[in-house]
C-alpha cells in the first residue's frame, strides 16, 4: 500500500466547471482560472498581475478563441472586470489558495 498522494486523483477530481462569458452576442469558454498549465506561472506576476499579464491569462484561458475575442471592441474596464468574474468562478483569486495565510 502506497502512503503517496496522488495528484493525478486530485486534478481529475478538482475539475470545475468551464467559465462562459458572452462578447458582441458570442458564447467564450474558458477553464476554470486554477486549471490554467503551470507553465503560465513563467509568463506572468499572478499575485499582482499587470495589464499584460491578465492579457496573457486570458489568451491562455482562450485558446484557440483568443482571436476571435481579440478582434471585438471591448473597453480595458471590461478586460479587468472579465478577469475578475473568471477569478470569482475559480472562487480563490489566482496567487492564492485555501492554504495561504491570512494578512
Amino acid at each position: 500500500m502506497s502512503n503517496a498522494f496522488d495528484l493525478d486523483v486530485w486534478v481529475k477530481e478538482a475539475r470545475k466547471e468551464p467559465f462562459r462569458f458572452t462578447l458582441s452576442g458570442l458564447v467564450f469558454t474558458m477553464p476554470a482560472a486554477g486549471e490554467l498549465d503551470k507553465k503560465i506561472l513563467k509568463a506572468v506576476n499572478v499575485d499582482t498581475p499587470s495589464a499584460t499579464d491578465i492579457e496573457t491569462l486570458l489568451k491562455h484561458g482562450l485558446g484557440d478563441q483568443w482571436k476571435q475575442f481579440d478582434e471585438i471592441p471591448a473597453p480595458l474596464a471590461a478586460l479587468g472586470e472579465l478577469f475578475r468574474q473568471w477569478q470569482k468562478h475559480e472562487g480563490t483569486p489566482l496567487g492564492e489558495s485555501s492554504a495561504s495565510a491570512d494578512s
